[in-house]
């Protein structure tokens, strides 16, 4: 296998089954643990760092509650033109296939979530924050995956731009 087809198709694929996996096997273990018992937590670092089980029927950030289904056919939607984005990309450097990768798997963690039958929307556990102050919305894994992925591709494009301007100018 050529070098650029190892980035441009292991890489991701290899980042998809890693972080999915993880994904199901976080959730399955909250929702183990904490499903029989509303309102449990465990609670990190005097309670900045707290683990506990929220379902989020709704988009990012609990926004939507209610929309479970909606909330799916607008992931799935995504996820395809995601992927379809990454197919047709000519410029796939390392970092864009690292950050495609990433966002996949968010995408699909949280897709599988939503077609468990019987479960009320995406399980979410982690959260940060100071009660009273402020509490950052739940997340996981797939969140956190999505979010670190559109950071990195943020840098992607940010590199390309400059690469740009250094041609048009030079």
């Amino acid at each position: 296998m050529k070098k650029d087809k190892i980035k441009t198709v292991l890489v991701p694929l290899l980042i998809i089954v890693a972080v999915v996996s993880l994904d199901i096997m976080t959730k399955y273990m909250i929702v183990a643990r904490f499903d029989d018992r509303p309102g449990g937590r465990i609670d990190f670092l005097g309670g900045l760092v707290r683990i506990a089980l929220v379902y989020n029927d709704g988009f990012v950030f609990g926004l939507g509650q209610g929309y479970k289904n909606v909330a799916l056919a607008i992931s799935i939607v995504v996820l395809t033109l995601m992927i379809t984005y990454y197919l047709f990309e000519k410029n796939k450097s390392s970092l864009f296939s690292i950050s495609m990768g990433l966002i996949t798997s968010g995408a699909l963690g949280n897709i599988v979530d939503r077609v468990i039958p019987g479960r009320p929307g995406v399980v979410d556990f982690i959260s940060i924050g100071v009660d009273g102050v402020y509490r950052w919305p739940s997340f996981n894994v797939a969140d956190s995956s999505i979010v670190v992925g559109a950071v990195l591709l943020i840098i992607v494009f940010y590199r390309e731009e400059n690469k740009r301007k250094k041609q048009a100018s030079g």
